[in-house]
């Protein structure tokens, strides 16, 4: 009898998420994930007590992708310097979730849309840093930064949605411009930023 091929867990996880990737949250079963990793469905259950917590293990994966993909789109104008370009951190995180949305669409069904696997409308993942901006960029205070902050996810999501679904093909000035409209009309419920990001300023932004 042959030997029985060593797997790792989290090359496991790679091979489920892969599948994921490729078929959607239907196609991840033991028999998918060793057809991938090339061995027989015993290293999966030798690793993971069920399906169900493999499939955990392929959300907190997810989860991790999502938050380092929509990070990177906030922080992406750090590395530019200065007064962050011509754009804002804010209406970049808010592109940088479409995107995935767009890019990633199993991955964004998965955690948003098909799989349960994250309650409807949470908080966000990056929350804290997202606030933080709003309050470096704009001035607003936290309690007001985040109420702005949640109606601003609705419209996101809704952006996301259309884009996961091919209902939606903007590109990246497009989407920029659209959140710019979206942050205008939540300033007439929220109030006036306390002040600009020094790009606005310069280029004699009237909100």
């Amino acid at each position: 009898m042959p030997a029985m091929k060593k797997v790792s867990k989290e090359s496991i996880v790679d091979a489920a998420v892969d599948v994921l990737r490729e078929g959607g949250a239907v196609a991840v079963n033991a028999r998918s994930v060793a057809r991938e990793l090339g061995c027989s469905t015993q290293p999966i259950y030798l690793s993971f007590r069920s399906m169900e917590e493999l499939k955990d293990a392929v959300t907190q994966r997810a989860i991790a992708l999502h938050t380092r993909h929509v990070r990177e789109w906030l922080h992406t104008l750090d590395a530019e310097g200065g007064c962050y370009g011509r754009h804002s951190r804010y209406s970049s995180y808010g592109i940088g979730f479409v995107k995935f949305a767009a890019e990633e669409r199993h991955l964004f069904r998965w955690l948003y849309l098909e799989g349960g696997q994250m309650e409807p409308y949470q908080n966000d993942i990056l929350l804290p840093e997202v606030l933080r901006a709003m309050e470096d960029e704009f001035g607003y205070p936290e309690d007001v930064a985040l109420r702005f902050h949640q109606d601003m996810i609705y419209y996101s999501y809704g952006l996301a949605i259309l884009a996961n679904t091919d209902h939606l093909h903007l590109t990246e000035s497009e989407l920029r411009e659209a959140f710019r409209r979206e942050f205008r009309a939540l300033i007439a419920i929220h109030g006036k930023p306390a002040k600009l990001p020094e790009f606005a300023v310069k280029a004699g932004v009237v909100l």
